[in-house]
């Protein structure tokens, strides 16, 4: 907690220097009068507005230096498809600018400006009964560069993702029409913006749920019914309802009276009275008075009921002042006058439905004049809090902090109200708030700094926050995270739309640790046809359709790819894709995919990646690149009889690392000293583990047969990619502790990798350089490396999603999910994955094995 006396030393403000914001700092409404730049036209009485958001896109992509749209209304654009993105923003392009060219950078294409309710039209949904698909007939759509194109679309485009201009104004009536009750994913609606943007509502979650800091408030709702949650209310949030304003004085007086002089009022001299509604938004219908004026404010609040309409309030609220830190040394004799301090941040739902702070912004200006979105020019945070008073980094490093919290619970809190309103409530059974706007500001509440949430808004916070980030760049400054971070989760969301109800034909169940893999199956709503070799698997009744089939002998792989392939056409299944997250089943995956004409790596590279000596060897061969390949490999001779071991011993030097070299989970890893250890070793592995039930799962239906490689010094890691064509489009680096000699059983791992950024990319760089030359061009795979004083040495390159903890991990602590990843590969889709991907935990784990720690656990 960061104490005033730290701070400041000044004396409490006056009643005169409260009147920093009025009731403004309560009530952010946006200015609606929009000062023309000089080039926008006239209007041109369009009825729709399409001509006035079309120049108003070509005004605004001037001033950023981008190239004009180009109509290509002429040639019609045709051939979209069922697994196409489109994602669709409706109304004004102002807002949604710098996410529509980000959006066309990372997906060219998928990004459509729909700027009229002629050019699109709702048809009855064919997969939602009910809901409604939205078809673009046409629209501009964004591609890489800044470039934007007028096209038409024939046949119309159907939208895979809908957001726009939900606030009041000229275009909220269609574009609210257009994004009702939609079976695709809605970033927000008409009816959800008038709920958050509703203090009355917003400030009763933000308390109860939160835990956060709200100016007391006191709200006299006109009728009995709403969308208000069913929270207990909270302290300093009073809600009373009224049926008829009419004869209501004395409940008024006594209610005012009862707030004027509770608890929460104390540290406050002043209050504001105004309405509150969709109605009211912006209007700066408000007064002012003192607290000690019990009559006047009763007055004023009897006044204000009598405009209500129904769900209408009228707000009696603090006034809440900005604490004033103290001043560095005079330089004149020139009064210091109170500052107002508003702080606005922008949030998104991230992956796995998770809030994201993205940027922060804030506004500053004389406490008597309101602080309003729009008004002013606005500054970072840091360079506020210092202009502010706020002199100490660690101390605004640590109230950053705090606000980045503050912001993410608030979001948190919001959603988890929002999904218990109706559907009807929300706008539809699709719609979500994907991006929120939360105000705050500073007061002193027990001698310590607090931040105090003022209210949510769906789009004021954004317009102010992408201010900023184009202020940033007029003078230098490198590209915020503000574009990248909405854009990547507007088209995630799109993403996940575009998987529901595909039919994913999956090779191999696994054991108890895939267990995800149904559990994201009914969260991405995918159809699992199941080939399985176990006819009692417990994982019969949660597919769609079960496929009992005895692959179990992988030698005969290419036969049982043919009686797989039968099963599917007995059954008229039609999978939209193929693959394995289980590693027995890679190759079989791979062979059945290029039966079935379905998109996936080719079998040879697949085979080459899971027999451990081949892909050494392949790589020792590859000599072309900077470096090339072949230095990440690593020396090494396949075991299939006691005479190979001597003939391995004359090439591989000692101490050697001998295993299974088709094994997985690290059962067999030995490390031995000599040819004689290597011999003995052989000898207990030929005779324990010779079929696949004697110890399944790790890989002994492609037989026994062993390999000797060199021992490579080093720390152990893992990299798991995501590549599309042959390009990296995700990879995170994790480390391994030091191995259980001499059977290299990991003891711990650890997430984000402790290693500095360079060593990272060596490996990342090494992992890719390896999949690449063996031919892995698409999909999801794990790389075991060394890595030592001379740099990366391959292991092993598993060839489908990494095992264990790592799927778990990686989308706990950055977001993005492998599994999912995968399905959208296999389906021929780039899935969207963070382009800087930032840690948002750190995880830590000990392997404990029974055979060990039994005892103990």
């Amino acid at each position: 907690m960061l104490s005033v006396d730290q701070v400041s030393v000044e004396q409490p403000l006056s009643p005169k220097e409260q009147e920093w914001a009025g009731p403004e700092a309560l009530c952010p409404g946006w200015l609606d009068e929009e000062v023309s730049d000089g080039e926008v036209p006239e209007d041109t009485g369009d009825p729709d507005s399409a001509t006035h958001g079309y120049e108003l896109l070509q005004s605004a992509l001037r001033q950023e230096g981008l190239p004009l749209t180009v109509d290509h209304t002429k040639e019609p654009r045709t051939g979209f498809g069922p697994l196409d993105m489109t994602v669709c923003i409706l109304g004004s392009p102002t807002a949604f600018l710098p996410v529509l060219l980000e959006g066309g950078s990372r997906c060219p294409g998928a990004m459509v400006l729909c700027l009229s309710p002629t050019w699109a039209s709702r048809v009855p949904s064919e997969t939602s009964p009910g809901a409604w698909s939205l078809l673009l007939s046409q629209g501009v759509s964004f591609e890489a560069g800044g470039h934007s194109t007028l096209e038409v679309f024939v046949p119309p485009r159907r939208a895979t993702y809908v957001t726009g201009t939900f606030s009041p104004g000229t275009e909220s009536s269609w574009v609210g029409e257009l994004a009702r009750d939609l079976d695709c994913p809605m970033g927000g609606s008409v009816p959800l913006a008038q709920w958050l943007e509703d203090p009355v509502a917003t400030r009763r979650v933000l308390a109860a749920r939160a835990g956060l800091l709200v100016p007391p408030t006191l709200a006299f709702v006109l009728g009995t019914e709403g969308a208000l949650p069913e929270d207990p209310a909270p302290p300093g949030v009073r809600l009373v309802r009224l049926e008829d304003p009419q004869g209501q004085e004395s409940l008024v007086r006594e209610e005012v009276g009862a707030f004027l002089g509770g608890t929460t009022m104390k540290p406050y001299s002043q209050v504001a009275v105004r309405p509150a509604g969709w109605r009211w938004r912006g209007t700066g219908t408000r007064s002012t008075h003192g607290k000690a004026e019990g009559a006047a404010v009763a007055a004023a609040v009897v006044a204000r009921l009598s405009g209500l309409q129904e769900e209408e309030s009228v707000l009696l609220e603090a006034l809440v002042p900005t604490t004033r830190l103290p001043a560095p040394p005079p330089r004149s004799a020139a009064p210091r006058l109170p500052v107002a301090l508003r702080i606005c941040t922008v949030v998104c739902r991230s992956w796995g439905d998770r809030p994201q702070l993205c940027q922060v912004a804030c506004g500053m200006g004389r406490a008597e004049a309101p602080v309003r979105h729009g008004a002013a020019l606005p500054l970072g945070l840091d360079s506020s809090l210092q202009q502010w008073g706020l002199a100490d980094p660690g101390h605004r490093q640590a109230l950053a902090e705090r606000l980045r919290g503050a912001a993410e619970d608030a979001m948190a809190a919001l959603l988890a109200a929002e999904a218990e309103l109706s559907p009807a409530q929300r706008g539809g059974t699709r719609a979500r708030t994907d991006i929120l706007g939360v105000d705050f500001l500073l007061s002193c509440v027990d001698d310590t700094l607090e931040l105090v949430a003022l209210s949510a808004n769906c789009q004021r916070c954004l317009e102010t926050c992408l201010l900023a980030e184009a202020m940033g760049r007029d003078v230098g400054e490198p590209a915020g995270d503000l574009p990248r971070l909405l854009a990547e989760a507007l088209l995630h969301r799109a993403q996940c739309h575009l998987v529901e109800g595909k039919d994913i034909l999956l090779i191999g169940a696994g054991g108890v640790s895939k267990s995800f893999v149904w559990e994201a199956a009914r969260e991405y709503g995918l159809r699992i046809h199941l080939v399985e070799s176990d006819p009692e698997h417990f994982a019969a009744g949660l597919v769609q359709t079960f496929l009992p089939y005895d692959s179990r002998e992988h030698q005969r792989d290419e036969e049982h790819a043919e009686r797989v392939v039968e099963l599917v056409r007995a059954r008229d299944l039609r999978p939209h894709a193929c693959l394995s997250y289980w590693d027995d089943c890679v190759v079989l995956a791979a062979l059945v995919c290029q039966r079935l004409g379905l998109r996936g790596s080719p079998p040879a590279a697949v085979r080459l990646a899971k027999q451990k000596s081949r892909t050494h060897q392949h790589l020792q061969c590859c000599r072309r690149g900077r470096p090339p390949p072949a230095a990440f490999a690593v020396p090494c001779r396949r075991l299939r009889s006691h005479g190979d071991v001597e003939r391995a011993a004359g090439v591989v030097p000692f101490p050697a690392v001998a295993k299974l070299e088709f094994g997985a989970g690290g059962v067999g890893v030995r490390l031995v000293e000599s040819a004689r250890q290597c011999h003995a070793h052989a000898a207990r592995l030929w005779r324990d583990l010779r079929a696949d039930t004697d110890y399944p799962g790790i890989g002994l239906g492609w037989g026994n047969a062993m390999l000797l490689m060199e021992y490579v010094p080093g720390t152990e890691h893992d990299v798991d990619l995501v590549l599309f064509e042959g390009r990296l489009l995700g990879a995170w680096v994790s480390d391994n502790g030091p191995t259980r000699l001499p059977a290299f059983l990991e003891t711990a791992a650890v997430l984000p990798s402790c290693l500095p950024a360079d060593r990272q990319a060596q490996l990342v760089r090494a992992a890719l350089q390896c999949c690449r030359a063996c031919g892995l061009l698409d999909g999801v795979f794990n790389v075991e490396l060394k890595l030592g004083p001379g740099g990366p040495r391959l292991l092993e390159i598993n060839p489908r999603m990494g095992g264990f903890y790592l799927r778990d991990w990686i989308r706990a602590v950055y977001g993005p999910d492998l599994l999912l990843a995968a399905v959208l590969v296999a389906l021929g889709l780039p899935p969207v994955l963070p382009a800087r991907p930032a840690p948002r935990a750190h995880l830590a784990g000990v392997m404990c094995l029974a055979s060990e720690h039994g005892p103990a656990l």
